[in-house]
């Protein structure tokens, strides 16, 4: 087989699905089971207005942060039926449409693209996902910076109920495990 011919039309069949839905909603434990989805109007202008308060800080805009996500959590799960979502993986390890690690930090990693995309984050950009292993256990989260600081923060949304306020905490913080601070998680 021609690998050289291939690739490309593999990557047009995923641009073509991409441009029918915003995201591949990640459940069943490392993103087995998918679904695309996209909001509709009316879910992005409630997410927006969020937003409206223009943020004075970068730890106001966080706080932003944490009610969007826990909102595009809220209107993806109801798209897909990953509402009964609990945080953890023990909790709801018989649930369907549970979500591990993996799972959340994929979806919040796309969700805060998003909010990107739009020009709604003035004082943080996205950063790649990252990973911290602790005795062998390893635990996947999205992760903003700060623009004129260049702090990374982990934005932790597994550990929180499907629609949540995810965890924000600083990057070198997450990865030594550390207590989430009230500070940023009023």
């Amino acid at each position: 087989m021609n690998y050289f011919f291939v690739i490309p039309l593999l990557f047009l069949s995923i641009n073509s699905c991409l441009a029918d839905s915003e995201f591949v909603h990640c459940y069943d434990f490392g993103c087995k089971s998918t679904q695309d989805i996209s909001f509709d109007n009316e879910q992005w202008a409630s997410i927006k207005r969020i937003f409206s308060a223009l943020p004075l800080s970068p730890w106001l805009e966080k706080q932003q942060i944490r009610q969007a996500i826990a909102l595009m959590e809220t209107y993806a799960g109801q798209l897909t039926g990953s509402e009964k979502d609990q945080g953890g993986n023990y909790n709801g390890s018989n649930l369907t449409f549970q979500q591990d690690c993996i799972d959340e930090s994929t979806n919040t990693y796309q969700y805060l693209q998003a909010l990107q995309r739009r020009e709604l984050l003035q004082w943080h950009r996205v950063a790649q996902k990252k990973r911290r292993i602790v005795w062998f256990v390893t635990h996947w989260t999205a992760v903003i910076q700060q623009n004129i600081s260049g702090e990374s923060y982990a934005v932790d949304s597994w550990y929180r109920d499907n629609g949540e306020p995810p965890y924000i905490q600083r990057l070198e913080e997450w990865q030594r495990k550390a207590a989430f601070s009230d500070s940023l998680n009023p």
